[in-house]
């Protein structure tokens, strides 16, 4: 091996590996930000494990001396690998990488970290090196019958992407993403995932160049073949939406772009850019298409993996032939049709294989670990569930569900400030706070407007309506016991007088100490209330007349005691004229009412500041035989 080759193999080598770069920031903000680290630790993990897997065993078994075809056997690369020889290993241990995390971001978000890394492992030692032997080695079965894959369309891709889909139908959907129609879930970050997208692109550079044998003629055609695949990807999406008059969306663009590069990894270095540019198209178009395709069967992708590198994979590796310059078409082979057939043999037969060793890995395996969490932990997220790793957004989240759980909003969030978390709960703090004041207003005004629905604004004492509704208990109890009640209505003699003469300020000043004196010598099984205007009623609850008497001229003497104080320094003498009526010999509260109001004008016209009592109503002869 050159020098040249060395260095260039090396640099292709490094450029393979900021792909893992790509996958996480790509499957990272394509998921909800509490699995965000999940994902992300997993594509960090599984390429620990596969690299170190890979070249420890897998080297052995994809390039040792073969068997058939089928698979190969040495020593390990590690123990008596030449320096080129370990680096050759360690470009394609990157592959192997590849191949593995296309898994992660396929069964993101409600899969458990023990049950992917073992089936990172396992498929980093028993599928990506089997069907790498068979079309990559010398004695490779499909090598030998003409298959092509130049750089890993169906090897590194398929292989991941019939990995992802074994293990998502054994896994199945997260937690509501079918419920009913099926609800989309938004990925946390789309920017992010632009970002990994372009550190993909940039990666597939060395990944497709790296195995270049003749670096001036194979180097910078695949090279373009690699750009030229990825822009086709992205604008075939964008302009395929505008002409079904749809928006582009950013996920669709993402997605066509990928496939775009899996398409043409598979022939770029034996097709022409214009040959590129349709393998480009019909990836992009297949991977956007396959994701529509895997929401209708339910099968739950959150990043696109399947369609992206199964699809596009599949579809990239079959139709090259088509696209290939004529020179390149194998010698073994008659024609293009026949290389396609090959392809398709190839491509099936590589796919199914990582399908059907995933699926049995996932079956005999699950009786000794769990590939799904539980739907406890997949609802906090997997960042805290299966890694502790919580954060400023998470605690804010907890504290709102416990907040919203128990109604409890009077104690402010608290989170660590100058983060977006932080500046989220300043806000809701704000809003809460107002919603608390809110809320306190509210119930104020609900229990001052029911307050005022019995009461009389101005003195604060019970309203007709609620002195009514009393004083038809008192009535009902007292003729069902046979106790006593008595009445009393008085009204302020002269009170428009006062009015005219000192305003209506003063005279609500003397309603409201009228209040508070009738107030100061009833009983506390009195009730005192304001009918209306200048007119008051007093209910003597278990009371007879000659109660009532004493009661109602103890009410004349508090009116009489002392001048009322009508404003700062201005006092005035009030007067009252009272009537009262013994509640229990009348037939209804109406009648009784009407007859302390009668009693009351009669102290008026015998010359007011008097008490007058209402005649007790005369027993109709109608009773007494009703009574007999």
């Amino acid at each position: 091996m050159s020098d040249q080759h060395l260095i260039w193999l090396a640099l292709c080598t490094f450029l393979v590996l900021l792909m893992q770069a790509g996958f996480t920031c790509y499957e990272a903000g394509l998921v909800r930000n509490k699995n965000s680290v999940s994902v992300a630790i997993k594509n960090v993990a599984d390429l620990g494990t596969t690299l170190f897997m890979y070249m420890l065993v897998g080297h052995a078994l994809m390039f040792g001396a073969g068997w058939q075809g089928v698979i190969g056997w040495g020593p390990s690369v590690l123990i008596d690998g030449e320096p080129g020889a370990l680096l050759e290993a360690l470009f394609q241990a990157m592959f192997c990488g590849t191949a593995i995390t296309i898994v992660a971001g396929a069964v993101s978000e409600r899969t458990s970290f023990a049950g992917y890394l073992l089936l990172a492992t396992t498929m980093s030692v028993l599928v990506y090196p089997v069907s790498g032997h068979w079309a990559w080695a010398e004695d490779g079965w499909l090598r030998a019958m003409g298959f092509h894959d130049f750089a890993g369309s169906s090897v590194v891709h398929a292989v991941g992407g019939a990995i992802a889909l074994a293990a998502v139908l054994k896994i199945g959907p997260r937690l509501g993403r079918f419920d009913g129609p099926g609800r989309p879930i938004d990925g946390d970050n789309l920017a992010v995932s632009a970002l990994g997208a372009v550190l993909l692109m940039f990666g597939w550079f060395g990944f497709n160049s790296g195995g270049a044998t003749d670096f001036e003629r194979q180097v910078p055609l695949v090279l373009v073949n690699t750009a030229i695949g990825a822009a086709v990807g992205i604008v075939a999406i964008i302009v395929l939406a505008w002409l079904r008059g749809r928006k582009p969306l950013a996920t669709d663009i993402l997605t066509g772009m990928l496939g775009g590069l899996v398409a043409i990894t598979a022939g770029c270095a034996v097709v022409r850019p214009l040959g590129a540019m349709a393998l480009g198209v019909l990836g992009a178009v297949v991977a956007v298409g396959g994701v529509r395709l895997l929401e209708r069967l339910r099968i739950d992708d959150p990043v696109g993996a399947i369609p992206v590198h199964l699809f596009a994979g599949v579809v990239g590796t079959v139709l090259l032939p088509a696209f290939a310059m004529p020179e390149t078409i194998p010698p073994l082979l008659d024609g293009r049709l026949e290389w396609i057939g090959v392809q398709l043999l190839g491509a099936g037969t590589i796919a199914l294989f990582a399908f059907g060793g995933a699926g049995a890995v996932l079956v005999l395996a699950s009786p000794l670990v769990k590939f799904r969490v539980a739907p406890e932990d997949e609802r906090i997220g997997l960042n805290i569930a299966e890694h502790g790793a919580g954060s400023a957004m998470v605690d804010l989240l907890h504290q709102l569900q416990q907040q919203g759980e128990q109604g409890a909003f009077s104690v402010p969030v608290e989170v660590e400030q100058e983060t977006d978390a932080g500046h989220v709960a300043y806000f809701y703090n704000q809003v809460r706070e107002r919603f608390v004041r809110e809320t306190e207003r509210n119930r104020e005004l609900l229990e001052e407007a029911a307050y005022l629905a019995h009461h009389d604004p101005l003195t604060r004492l019970k309203n007709r309506r609620a002195f009514m509704a009393t004083a038809g208990e008192v009535m009902a109890i007292a003729k069902r016991y046979g106790v006593k009640a008595a009445l009393v209505v008085l009204d302020i003699d002269h009170f428009k007088a006062i009015n005219d003469t000192y305003g209506h300020a003063a005279g609500d000043a003397v309603l409201r100490e009228l209040a508070g004196r009738l107030t100061g010598v009833a009983r506390a099984t009195d009730t005192v209330a304001r009918l209306g205007g200048e007119e008051f009623a007093v209910l003597l609850n278990q009371a007879t007349l000659d109660d009532a008497m004493a009661a109602t001229e103890r009410m004349l003497t508090a009116i009489r005691r002392a001048p009322f104080e009508v404003s700062s320094g201005e006092h005035l003498t009030v007067t009252a004229s009272l009537g009262v009526a013994d509640l229990s010999a009348h037939d209804d509260v109406d009648a009784a009412l009407k007859a302390a109001d009668d009693a009351m004008y009669a102290a008026k016209r015998g010359g007011r500041d008097r008490i007058e009592v209402a005649r007790t109503p005369m027993v109709r002869p109608a009773d007494i035989r009703s009574a007999g």
